[in-house]
C-alpha cells in the first residue's frame, strides 16, 4: 500500500484524543503482521522494533477532532487533500502512514507511536519503553523543505473564578460570535486570526453588559472559533448582533468576568528575531460559566524554559488579582535547537531530493522531541513532515506532492543509516 492508501485506511478508524484505543489496536496488529516486535506501555505508547534498526521513526496516533470528526469524509482539490466539515487528521496521520508503509516493506526501522499528544503530550511524558537506536526522526512537522531542530515547550493553565450572582429583572440578549477560521494555538498564533472569546468579550464590555452565561472555545490547543453569551442590561440595548430575549428575571453575574476576559492579552507576547519565529505566546482557549464559578482554560508556549515559566507566572498573577484560583498542568520542556551529525545527514538527503538548500528551523508548537530527549538524552533528533495547512481546524489540508517528496527523504535517510 502507498502512504496515501494507508492514510485513507487510518481515516476510517476513530482516533480522537483520549479515545484512540481502536487506532492503537490497528497499529499493533499491522506491526505484528509485518513481522515487527510489538511493545506497549501503560500510557498506550506503542514501539515496533526491527532487530537491525539504526533509527526510530516517531509520530503520535491521536488527532484533534473538530466538526464532524471522527467521521472524516475525504476530498481532493487541486493537489490538496481535505475533509468535509471536519479536521483531517493529517496531523499526525500522514506520519503514521509513512511508518506503516515502511514497515509493510520490512525496512530496518523502529517505529514509536505515542498516545494523546494533542491533549498535553501525555504519552511521551509517561513513556516507559526503552529507545535503543542512536537516532530519532520525528514526522510531526508541517512545512516541507524545513528540518526542525527545536520546538516550543508548553503548559496549560486552568482558571476557576468564583461567581457572585444576584436575581434581577433585566432586558436579556443572546450574543454570538462565530464563523471564525480557528487554527493551531501555536503555529497559527501570529496569523491575526480572531479569537471568538476575545471578540465576544469586547462586545459585552463596550456595551456595558452584565452576564448571565458565557461559553466559548473548542479545544485548549485551538484558537476559539465560536462563543455565545446571554447578556443583560437594565435598559434596552440596540447593538448589532444582539438578539433580544425580552425582559425577564435572571441570575446576573458580577462584572469581573467580562472585565477579566476583555483585559487579558491573548496571542503573541514575544518574538525570537534570531529564529524568525514567535518566542512566547498564550491562547485563551475555552471559557464556560457554571452556577457558582467560571472555568477558563489557557495554553501557554515558549521557546525557552525561563520564558515559559515567566508567562505561566504572569498569567497566574493576572487571574489571581480577580480572585480566581489557577492550576498548571501538563508542563513540557522546549526542545532547544541543536545541530548534530544526524541533522547533517538528514539535511544532505533533503538537498539531494530537492536540489536546493534545506532550511534548519524551530517551530512554535509542541513536538515530542523535547520530552523524548529527556527520556533518551543520547539520541540525536530531527523532525520533518509534509506541508499541512490550518491544522486543528476544519480547514486542515495536506499537500499531496509534498507527502511524496518527504516520504522519499524518509526512505533515503533510513537507507543511508
Amino acid at each position: 500500500m502507498t502512504v496515501l492508501e494507508h492514510f485513507k485506511a487510518l481515516c476510517k478508524i476513530p482516533h480522537c484524543s483520549g479515545t484512540a484505543q481502536k487506532m492503537l489496536e490497528h497499529l499493533a496488529a499491522k506491526a505484528a503482521e509485518y513481522g515487527y516486535e510489538v511493545q506497549e506501555d501503560r500510557a498506550g505508547n506503542l514501539l515496533c522494533r526491527h532487530p537491525e534498526a539504526k533509527v526510530t521513526l516517531q509520530a503520535h496516533y491521536d488527532m484533534v477532532c473538530i466538526g464532524k470528526a471522527p467521521e472524516i469524509a475525504l476530498k481532493e482539490d487541486a493537489g490538496q487533500l481535505k475533509a468535509d466539515a471536519s479536521t483531517l487528521g493529517a496531523d499526525n496521520g500522514i506520519g503514521m502512514a509513512m511508518m506503516l508503509a515502511l514497515m509493510e516493506t520490512g525496512k530496518a526501522v523502529d517505529c514509536l507511536f505515542t498516545a494523546d499528544e494533542e491533549i498535553g503530550l501525555i504519552g511521551a511524558r509517561a513513556l516507559e519503553l526503552p529507545l535503543r537506536t542512536p537516532y530519532l526522526l520525528n514526522l510531526d512537522s508541517e512545512e516541507e523543505g524545513e528540518i526542525m531542530i527545536g520546538c516550543a515547550g508548553g503548559v496549560d493553565l486552568n482558571v476557576s473564578l468564583p461567581l457572585e450572582r444576584s436575581r434581577e429583572i433585566r432586558y436579556c440578549y443572546e450574543v454570538v460570535t462565530e464563523g471564525f477560521p480557528g487554527g493551531h494555538s501555536g503555529v497559527d498564533i501570529d496569523k491575526a486570526i480572531p479569537n471568538a472569546i476575545k471578540e465576544l468579550a469586547v462586545q459585552l464590555y463596550d456595551n456595558h453588559m452584565e452576564l448571565v452565561s458565557f461559553k466559548g472555545g473548542e479545544r485548549r490547543n485551538a484558537i476559539a472559533k465560536a462563543a455565545t453569551a446571554i447578556a443583560a442590561a437594565s435598559v434596552p440595548i440596540e447593538a448589532e448582533g444582539f438578539k433580544s430575549m425580552g425582559r425577564m428575571t435572571v441570575d446576573v453575574i458580577g462584572a469581573d468576568l467580562v472585565r477579566m476576559l476583555h483585559g487579558f492579552a491573548h496571542g503573541v507576547r514575544a518574538y525570537d528575531t534570531a529564529l524568525g519565529i514567535v518566542q512566547t505566546s498564550i491562547n485563551l482557549a475555552q471559557v464556560e460559566t457554571m452556577a457558582t464559578y467560571a472555568q477558563i482554560t489557557l495554553s501557554a508556549r515558549s521557546m525557552s524554559t525561563p520564558g515559559l515559566r515567566r508567562i505561566e507566572s504572569e498569567t497566574k498573577a493576572y487571574f489571581e488579582a480577580f480572585g480566581a484560583s489557577v492550576k498548571s498542568e501538563g508542563f513540557y520542556p522546549p526542545w532547544e535547537p541543536e545541530e548534530n551529525s544526524f541533522v547533517g545527514r538528514v539535511k544532505a538527503v533533503y538537498e539531494t531530493v530537492y536540489g536546493k538548500d534545506a532550511v534548519l528551523g524551530a517551530i512554535h508548537a509542541g513536538l515530542e522531541c523535547g520530552i523524548l530527549k529527556e527520556h533518551a538524552p543520547q539520541m540525536q533528533m530531527a523532525s520533518i513532515g509534509p506541508t499541512i495547512r490550518y491544522p486543528h481546524s476544519t480547514r486542515e489540508q495536506v499537500d499531496l506532492q509534498s507527502v511524496d517528496r518527504v516520504f522519499e527523504v524518509v526512505k533515503r535517510v533510513v537507507s543511508a543509516l
